[in-house]
């Protein structure tokens, strides 16, 4: 047996380190070591291996398998592969379960699917399965946080066709140190999956919940482990969610999906911008944008809203914008777009829970601010993108023949740096009582 190390492992981002010390070297986080004792094996599972030259490897090709749920296969590059691990991040009761039960039952109309749940008891898995009128022969479900009894369930089955871990911070295991959801058993218990699913060619799906900053909880070990990983996003006071890949072995990470979250569960939305549109009502501070999201063109809401402050220090608030790239935008209205902001709490927002902080979305701003303070509604045909420079310019964004196709498509007429290559110009012609 090889004799016990002890190291220090940071309670915040799983770094190791030989001593203790007050503040972890890798997250710069104070108080977090915590003393560990670990056994490292004197032999190495995988056998020994040489260096080949690239023209004698051979490439064989994948077959993958289709959920038949179009967005989600879409996301995954055309379908899900074998062998591959999976982690679907996004904060709790956004729809990760009901997503993966979903995909389960389409796997499992043709081969067998194991549903392993360490929150939710079979009765409970049962009850929503029934809700969402999920039915297939071969979906089995499976309540336990034990990874090796977990491990050893799934050995026993043969010719599965997908498993999934819902969720990897309740799952624990006795060779790993700390407590469930600790950085020490989350990296264990996903790089024990991922192995379990190169060994059997069995794609594993394993969720995860994210932190208050959407990022996934834990280390970030975890996305390096794993093949795939996928967030989910959304307002939950929103119907409309948003599945998008942030690493992808095996396809593009530029497409993202759309599913509305109705009472049999999500359906996917094929017409995203119809979705969006239907929404919108020309009123002050409300623009249009084309945002793009992977190779996709979506039209999307801007909406600011200004109010005079009593106080020393007005507000600045964004909501799925980022506040800095706001900030400048706000000072170049305040200097090239004659309008006076200093006295004004100001807040942004993208529409329906969206994320948006590409520099097309600078435009859209900057109009939408203008048009509340102006207490002046934008044409309602009218949609805005490109990026706002520090000294008034309006420049070009990526993709924007695509936006404008889309534009057009959906009956709007975009504005863009080829319209009016400066700002001033663009709000004198908006708004001339400026």
């Amino acid at each position: 047996m090889a004799k016990p190390k002890v190291l220090f492992i940071c309670s915040e981002c799983g770094g190791e380190h030989l001593r203790w010390q007050g503040q972890c070297q890798f997250c710069r986080e104070w108080n977090t070591l915590k003393e560990v004792t670990s056994f490292k094996s004197a032999t190495s599972s995988a056998g020994p291996r040489k260096p080949k030259k690239l023209s004698e490897i051979t490439q064989t090709t994948v077959a993958r398998l289709t959920t038949g749920i179009g967005e989600f296969d879409r996301v995954l590059g055309e379908g899900i592969v074998p062998g591959s691990a999976v982690l679907l991040s996004g904060p709790p009761g956004i729809g990760k379960s009901t997503l993966l039960l979903q995909v389960a039952e389409k796997i499992g109309k043709k081969n067998p699917v194991v549903y392993v749940s360490g929150e939710e008891s079979e009765e409970q898995i049962a009850g929503r399965a029934e809700r969402l009128g999920i039915k297939a022969d071969n979906l089995y479900f499976l309540a336990q946080t034990d990874l090796e009894l977990i491990l050893s369930e799934l050995a026993e089955m043969d010719k599965l066709g997908l498993v999934v871990v819902d969720s990897l911070q309740t799952t624990t295991s006795e060779n790993a140190t700390g407590s469930g959801g600790s950085p020490s058993q989350l990296k264990y218990a996903a790089a024990q999956l991922t192995n379990f699913a190169k060994a059997r060619n069995v794609p594993v799906m394993m969720t995860g919940h994210v932190t208050k900053t959407f990022q996934i909880g834990g280390p970030k070990f975890l996305e390096h482990i794993v093949d795939v990983v996928l967030a989910f996003e959304g307002d939950k006071f929103s119907s409309l969610r948003i599945l998008r890949s942030q690493k992808n072995r095996f396809g593009a990470t530029s497409e993202v999906g759309i599913f509305e979250m109705g009472k049999k569960g999500l359906a996917e939305v094929t017409d995203p911008s119809a979705a969006f549109l239907k929404h919108h009502r020309s009123s002050p501070g409300s623009a249009l944008m084309v945002a793009l999201e992977g190779s996709r063109p979506l039209l999307l809401e801007i909406q600011a809203l200004t109010s005079p402050t009593s106080y020393a220090y007005p507000k600045r608030t964004t909501q799925g914008i980022a506040s800095k790239r706001a900030l400048l935008i706000l000072a170049v209205l305040d200097k090239y777009g004659r309008l006076n902001l200093s006295r004004s709490d100001i807040f942004i927002k993208s529409s329906l829970g969206m994320r948006v902080f590409e520099p097309a979305a600078d435009l859209a701003i900057a109009v939408a601010v203008a048009s509340s303070r102006l207490k002046k509604p934008l044409p309602a045909k009218l949609c805005f993108f490109g990026e706002v420079g520090l000294n008034g310019e309006i420049k070009a964004v990526t993709g924007e023949e695509d936006r404008i196709k889309h534009a057009k498509k959906l009956g709007l007429e975009p504005v863009t740096s080829t319209t009016y290559p400066i700002i001033t110009d663009l709000l004198a012609n908006l708004f001339p009582q400026i």
